[in-house]
């Protein structure tokens, strides 16, 4: 009789947890785009990072822009010209799986240095159209290998290079509209929620380019979040930089990369 008893209780166990385990592995794949110039390159050191970030979470992926296949989260930018360096996506991937520990965070990157928005980003222009076709490629190979995914999130850190001068500096409002708008076009999501970095004032700092028009970028940046209850936006004054009063460092791009996944659980859970 209590063989037969705890051969019943082990059946209960099973036909209770089956159910889950079946849902789990059905779970979406959580899929977060990034875009921007060169702080979201990553100017970090790759041999600066906490110990804790070292190792990939095992529910985590990034795409491979040049090899076209997902590949393990690593300490390296996908940067050509960044090597061994990282940028927000590390600390914000890492917070992501954290907090969802079910699900497999995926992360889709497209960033070049000293783009501009007015020049590069907005529809039909080069790294507008490189950017959707990276963001293709991993969702085509996510539905060929009958992976369920949901694109859940933007991020976007750019602007220093449309400081430059006044005429760029003032298009900066609207031109970042059409982008968000086109995003969101694009992925079918017209609420999809977008976290930026603004960009930093001491740009206004020395620095070995001209970034005089800086407060109004960022005045553009701050409109444009007030005016989206879907855009949240990240001041990042006090965030240290390289000698060149332009870049984060490893230290800032830990610390923005964690905050933009604090607010991007805050618009998605």
């Amino acid at each position: 009789m209590k063989f037969r008893n705890s051969l019943y209780c082990l059946l209960l166990v099973f036909l209770i947890a089956w159910p889950s385990q079946s849902q789990e592995k059905d779970l979406p794949v959580k899929v977060f785009i990034l875009g921007g110039q060169s702080n979201m390159d990553g100017t970090g050191k790759g041999e600066e990072l906490p110990e804790e970030y070292l190792v990939a979470p095992k529910n985590s992926m990034i795409w491979d822009n040049k090899e076209k296949k997902w590949v393990t989260l690593r300490t390296d930018s996908f940067s050509k010209r960044r090597k061994y360096k990282f940028g927000p996506e590390v600390a914000f991937t890492h917070l992501l799986a954290e907090k969802f520990p079910n699900y497999t965070i995926a992360i889709i990157k497209t960033s070049g240095g000293g783009t501009k928005l007015w020049k590069h980003w907005l529809p039909e222009q080069n790294m507008y159209k490189a950017f959707l076709r990276n963001i293709n490629n991993g969702l085509a190979d996510l539905d060929k290998q009958n992976i369920p995914y949901e694109v859940c999130g933007m991020l976007w850190m750019q602007g220093e290079s449309d400081a430059e001068t006044l005429e760029w500096a003032n298009a900066y409002e609207d031109n970042l509209k059409v982008l968000y708008k086109d995003v969101r076009l694009q992925m079918d999501k017209p609420e999809l929620p977008i976290v930026m970095g603004r960009i930093s004032i001491g740009l206004l700092r020395e620095t070995p380019w001209v970034f005089d028009y800086t407060e109004v970028v960022q005045a553009a940046q701050d409109r444009v979040a007030k005016a989206d209850k879907h855009v949240r936006i990240i001041n990042t004054d006090k965030l240290e930089t390289l000698k060149d009063n332009t870049h984060f460092n490893s230290e800032s791009n830990i610390w923005l990369g964690h905050k933009m996944g604090k607010l991007m659980i805050k618009e998605i859970k």
